[in-house]
């Protein structure tokens, strides 16, 4: 069912029904099935979707709940948006809560194009810092690594083997919008990774537990990329000792930290010691 709506001087169509078959597709594109067959992905939120555009990403339609949007810059964005040529549908509350992954949403979504990028692509220079993760698998933990890959000015997140879909909507949620600042690519094997990295002298750090040496006696100078393993098995030993192995050290009773907070602290060390060199 579709009502009319007065919107900011529009008037368009508000859809109310949650069987409507627009609203089934956008549900749809949580399965990476859906996603990987249609080319697109959903993101929600104001900052993620504004740096979208902010970024160049190509938004194929914008989802807007008025009685949820309230930001008068969101609004504004819409117009803009709208006389540009962006779709723009407009649905109810109870609609964009029916595939809205947040809590309180804020009645502002968007679909946007994949758009893969190559390893090739990524720009290595004499500041280069990469985080590279091995068959990382869990959703959160990619995001909230891509958002502390853009704090740093990282330079891309290279996944490589079977790992979390950089799309899901749990990553694009934590990534809070890094998914679009920086790149983010996939390659098949650590060997494709390890050759790239060979040819544009990227020095890898690697990293485990057992290392021997504890990351801050290692001189961390880019351009380098940190290596990081999968949450439960860690790096394949072939590609731990294909670098540099660091370890974080801990003074508790657990072994380890989470990985998104290891990829943390490990980037504001490669930013603390580029600093201390600039300023002696």
């Amino acid at each position: 069912m579709a009502a009319r709506l007065g919107y900011s001087g529009a008037n368009a169509a508000l859809i109310t029904s949650l069987s409507n078959p627009l609203i089934k597709e956008l549900r749809a594109l949580a399965r990476k099935k859906e996603r990987d067959a249609r080319g697109e992905f959903l993101v929600e939120g104001i900052q993620p979707v504004l740096c979208a555009a902010q970024n160049h990403a190509p938004l194929k339609m914008i989802l807007v709940a008025p009685d949820l949007l309230t930001s008068a810059i969101a609004r504004a964005f819409v117009q803009t948006q709208e006389r540009q040529g962006v779709r723009v549908v407009r649905v109810a509350r109870a609609v964009f809560e029916s595939f809205a992954e947040r809590e309180n949403p804020s009645g502002l979504a968007a679909t946007v194009e994949m758009t893969p990028r190559a390893l090739s692509a990524l720009r290595v220079d004499a500041d280069a810092l990469f985080v590279a993760l091995y068959q990382i698998g869990n959703p959160g933990n990619l995001g909230a690594i891509l958002r502390t890959a853009d704090a740093v000015n990282a330079r891309g997140v290279i996944l490589i083997g079977a790992s979390a879909d950089p799309y899901a909507p749990a990553v694009v949620k934590a990534s809070r919008g890094a998914l679009f600042t920086l790149p983010c690519v996939r390659v098949d094997t650590a060997q494709e990774f390890l050759d790239w990295a060979r040819a544009r002298a990227v020095q890898l750090i690697t990293t485990s537990d057992s290392a021997a040496q504890e990351f801050w006696h290692v001189a961390l100078r880019p351009p380098l990329a940190l290596v990081l393993g999968n949450e439960g098995a860690g790096l394949p030993d072939a590609l731990l000792h294909a670098g540099q192995p660091t370890r974080i050290p801990m003074s508790g009773q657990l072994d380890s930290l989470n990985l998104a907070c290891a990829a943390s602290v490990l980037l504001y060390e490669v930013k603390r010691q580029q600093l201390f060199s600039r300023n002696g």
